[in-house]
């Protein structure tokens, strides 16, 4: 038995993997590496020198199978002891692959490695390098910065390089660091062949994209002519070197150059000018017929709109990105349209020329392809071309997949409501897109079209409703089940001005009620029948020869299940049979319908018996450090107190509509502003702020609006994407350490379907020795939809 272990102790890897693979089943399998993992644990116990390599690398072979293997890394600090070379690879490849920075064996090696990066034998030494550039700690890397440091300037180009990518690790776990490195590199573009340069500038541009790095970006400005110098050299060569990738000479150190000049040209326009000739040079040199030339025109368009570009090199960007629609290949396409969508803010003209292709992109195969080409339309939309653009969305609707339709109805509703040329082109379009978006169309844009209509004059309502004869008197089918938002807007619509439809179509009353009562009957919504009954009621009360249609429609609801629809059936034949003049009355023209902000409007919100300070508590800990520095502590809104919402929970939206109007208060309190900053309620009338899209995600989008008075007050718009309401909303926000936040409360923890909410706030930045006008924060939202947990983070920079 003993000699077969120790035939079984010595067996290569190689052999392990052959009878792994011969296993047939996962049980055979488990077995064989359970009885191995036992044959290696005992040759450690026997401190068996001679075998350590080898069973180290069927270890290491193990592990990637997924099998755990933490008994053998103590003796991943044995091999890095020993002398030869064998070994010590064998134990860093080991290190690299099963340890990570928090398992406590890492401290144990730190001393071998530290030992390693001062050996004199290079290949020793760039081992060391590996491990610390992989798994360094935070506290490795303050006791290696010393050694890394001095590697760095090595005349040896390939420690060098390799230190320069260690360092970048160092500066990430402690990015205090950065200003030791930047103090090193005071000649980058000299006298550096490629590897090393290219190494080198990758280390610096992380280090000037942190905090620390900022008082260092006037020396590195100086560099922009060396800069400019090894860029042109690059893009014009006509040499061939072991760097080149397809024609393009060294792509990569290209891209690194381009992204250290975005980082120095931001915020100088001396530096700037100085970068806006070779980068049209890249533009115009740089061979776009393979990804890799793409990739380095991709870099240089966004150098362009990070620097201070001039206008003329900005459209040659925005001419260059374009070319990618026509490509064939998805991921060139896909980039285009999301770089258009970033820059249309900002050059909205120079996209605009390319809205034939845009458009195309909206028919290609691929679904998010699809959705970058409706995003970029929607936002390339403006009062001038409106008249243009919406008929080809409104197109697309009919021929777009099921996927697609909802984001195209959410994004016409929204168009339509806020930049509608006229109160006639609102309403045909609103009525286009109920027909045609069916069940997607949400509810709440056809009684805000209901309210429209209320206060529009009588040649408005009599075309409006006219049109919505012509489309919902066709039988009850199948496509009418689907039109729920429609439905509701045509069965108020033909009740309410029945009249006006009587003197425009020569019909009579009767064929008006048997329509209505069709669709009250046939529909499966609720929401309709109430709607239809309503409107049945006034075609009765102001036409006493339809009450034969009606009256038997009313009865077959006076012993409906449902409360609401029970309760007016009953209501409406007292009415109509009893109390004829008093039901012409109540039932005659609505007055005009006050339309309310859906912005302050407070919706129930459910009661948490926890003490404030326990939610105080887990906010803290939900969101603890979101900027990663000790930030100033973090403030969440609060829902808004409903002390009277049992009596509002049974206010039905269709009372609203038909005339009983609720007034409905909610309690919010006012927004602190720090600084004396005044608040919105004291600030004069003025033209509301724009608002700039920020974030996107299947649930909802995000945009920001404010004005800077001191402090910046701002408003984080949450445009809801969802068919179903979100519920339970809470917004949480953090700022970096030097700006201070004030979060007001929310008006409501429900977002309706298709519907929006505001989240107030105010930043003050006047410790900031940073732009005042910047709003800079880390924003997470909780909500639940159909009692499901959900959760958004996404960071918000934006100059106001």
């Amino acid at each position: 038995m003993e000699g077969k272990l120790e035939s079984m102790s010595t067996a290569r890897l190689r052999d392990l993997i052959v009878a792994v693979r011969r296993c047939r089943t996962s049980a055979e399998e488990r077995a064989l590496i359970k009885r191995e993992c036992a044959i290696i644990r005992e040759s450690f116990r026997e401190s068996r020198a001679s075998l350590r390599t080898r069973n180290m690398l069927k270890l290491l072979y193990i592990t990637m199978l997924g099998y755990p293997t933490e008994f053998g890394q103590v003796e991943v600090v044995s091999l890095l002891a020993q002398a030869e070379y064998a070994g010590k690879r064998v134990g860093y490849l080991t290190l690299q692959m099963i340890l990570d920075e928090n398992d406590e064996v890492l401290t144990l090696s730190e001393n071998h490695i530290k030992q390693d990066l001062a050996h004199d034998k290079p290949l020793i030494q760039s081992m060391a390098l590996n491990a610390v550039a992989n798994i360094a700690s935070e506290v490795m890397a303050r006791d290696m910065l010393d050694e890394i440091s001095r590697l760095a300037l090595s005349s040896n180009t390939y420690l060098a390089k390799k230190a320069c990518l260690a360092a970048i690790r160092i500066v990430r776990k402690v990015p205090a660091y950065a200003e030791v490195f930047l103090e090193l590199f005071t000649s980058l573009f000299i006298d550096h062949s490629p590897a090393e340069m290219l190494s080198a500038v990758t280390l610096v541009n992380e280090c000037l994209r942190l905090p620390q790095g900022e008082p260092f970006l006037s020396k590195y400005r100086v560099m922009a002519n060396a800069a400019v110098r090894v860029l042109k050299q690059l893009v014009l060569s006509s040499r061939v070197t072991d760097q080149d990738v397809l024609g393009v000479t060294d792509p990569f150190l290209q891209v690194k150059i381009l992204e250290f000049m975005r980082i120095i040209g931001k915020g100088s326009a001396v530096t700037s000018e100085a970068l806006n000739d070779v980068l049209a040079q890249v533009l115009t040199n740089t061979d776009a017929t393979r990804n890799v030339g793409c990739s380095i025109q991709y870099e240089c368009v966004k150098t362009i709109y990070a620097i201070e570009g001039d206008e003329g090199l900005r459209t040659l960007g925005i001419n260059t990105i374009s070319r990618f629609l026509s490509s064939n290949d998805n991921n060139q396409r896909f980039v285009a349209l999301q770089s258009l969508l970033d820059y249309a803010s900002r050059d909205a003209d120079a996209v605009r020329e390319h809205q034939d292709i845009i458009l195309d992109c909206l028919k290609d195969v691929d679904i998010s392809i699809r959705r970058r080409a409706l995003d970029l339309t929607v936002a390339l939309v403006t009062e001038n071309n409106l008249r243009l653009l919406v008929p080809d969305l409104v197109s697309y609707l009919t021929i777009s997949t099921e996927e697609m339709r909802e984001d195209v109805t959410f994004h016409l509703c929204r168009i339509i409501e806020n930049k509608s040329p006229s109160t006639e082109w609102r309403v045909e379009y609103s009525l286009r897109v109920l027909r045609l978006a069916k069940r997607f169309a949400p509810v709440e844009f056809a009684t805000r079209l209901i309210t429209l209509l209320s206060n529009e004059s009588t040649e408005i309502q009599t075309s409006a409703v006219v049109s919505m004869w012509d489309e919902a008197s066709y039988p009850f089918d199948a496509l009418h089940q689907s039109r729920k938002a429609f439905l509701v807007a045509a069965v108020w619509g033909i009740g309410e001005y029945v009249d006006l439809l009587l003197d425009a179509k020569g019909i009579q009353p009767e064929d008006v009620a048997k329509c209505v009562a069709e669709i009250t009957t046939n529909t499966v919504f609720n929401i309709i029948k109430c709607y239809g009954l309503t409107s049945l009621m006034k075609i009765a009360s102001r036409y006493p020869s339809a009450k034969p249609v009606v009256l038997p429609v009313l009865s077959n609801y006076t012993t409906s299940l449902d409360c609401e629809l029970q309760q007016r059936a009953c209501e409406y034949m007292t009415l109509l049979e009893s109390f004829v003049e008093e039901a012409a009355f109540c039932f005659s023209r609505m007055p005009p319908i006050c339309h309310v902000e859906e912005d302050v409007e407070v919706q129930p919100v459910p009661q948490v018996n926890l003490p404030p300070e326990f939610l105080q508590q887990k906010a803290a800990v939900a969101l603890e450090d979101l900027f990663e520095v000790n930030s100033k502590p973090i403030v969440m809104t609060h829902p808004v107190e409903n002390k009277n919402r049992d009596k509002e929970n049974n206010v039905v939206a269709i009372d609203d509509l038909f005339g009983l109007k609720t007034d409905v208060s909610s309690n919010t309190a006012p927004l602190q502003t720090p600084s004396g900053a005044a608040t919105s309620a004291e600030m004069e009338p003025a033209k509301p702020p724009p608002e700039v899209h920020v974030f996107d995600c299947d649930d909802f989008t995000v945009s920001v609006s404010g004005v800077v008075q001191g402090a910046i007050n701002a408003n984080i718009i949450v445009f809801s994407r969802l068919p179903t309401a979100m519920e339970n909303l809470s917004i949480q926000a953090a700022v970096p350490k030097t700006s201070m936040l004030n979060i007001g409360f929310l008006t409501s923890t429900v977002i309706p379907p298709y519907g929006r909410i505001v989240q107030q706030l105010i930043v003050d930045n006047s410790n900031s020795n940073k732009n005042p006008r910047l709003l800079t924060l880390r924003v997470k939202l909780l909500y639940t939809v159909d009692g499901a947990p959900r959760s958004q983070m996404f960071q918000v920079t934006q100059e106001l």
